[in-house]
């Protein structure tokens, strides 16, 4: 009966997602590519497609998922709430640097759960931040609705966590900018996946409802 419900929402694509640097903390603005799925994302939430009610929106503080956020959810008329416990992991000195220069790095520094990274966060302190940062939203939005704009991190952390999965065991489907993740948790604090990846949004026929 309490169960609160979560749409997380991936922000829009940013230059650095294209060149595929490491942006964790960094405060990287969408890009115009960004600009346009937030755009297609909002008329998909306005059409007929998406019919739930939605209580309450929650982002980021950071500008790649708050911009987001804005523009597809204008017509909800209810305020942004800028979160940082809903930050992308911080990556320390790796930050800035393109991915495939930390090939080597990955499986040592980014996917042990304990290991630590120069003035960055191990994934087990990351994990734990992301936790507790929706069991503070279901505990205060009890049985709503709750739309929340982060980050690709972020959304495999509440993965993980919906789904019983190790921080450690790989991922086989990729994150992809704007796509929509369902998952409740229960009044007595159990996650449970829902629907996971949704991206038809993105689609031309997405927007033939509204056009």
């Amino acid at each position: 009966m309490h169960t609160t419900q979560f749409w997380l929402i991936r922000h829009g694509e940013t230059q650095w997602n294209a060149e595929r640097r490491l942006q964790g903390h960094l405060d990287i603005p969408l890009n115009a590519a960004g600009i346009e799925q937030a755009q297609r994302l909002g008329l998909y939430l306005r059409s007929p497609r998406f019919d739930s009610r939605i209580d309450a929106v929650v982002s980021s503080d950071l500008g790649r998922a708050y911009d987001t956020a804005v523009s597809a959810t204008s017509h909800f008329d209810l305020p942004v709430e800028r979160n940082p416990q809903l930050r992308e992991r911080c990556y320390g000195i790796y930050e800035g640097q393109d991915w495939s220069n930390l090939k080597d790095l990955r499986t040592l520094a980014f996917r042990s759960p304990e290991q630590d990274i120069e003035q960055g966060e191990s994934l087990a302190a990351f994990a734990q931040r992301v936790v507790n940062a929706f069991e503070a939203l279901a505990q205060r939005h009890r049985g709503r609705n709750v739309m929340v704009f982060s980050h690709g991190g972020v959304i495999d952390i509440a993965w993980r966590k919906a789904s019983a999965i190790a921080l450690d065991a790989p991922r086989h489907a990729p994150i992809l900018n704007v796509s929509i993740n369902r998952f409740n948790i229960s009044a007595d604090g159990h996650w449970s996946a829902q629907d996971w990846g949704q991206t038809e949004h993105l689609e031309q026929t997405a927007l033939d409802d509204v056009l």
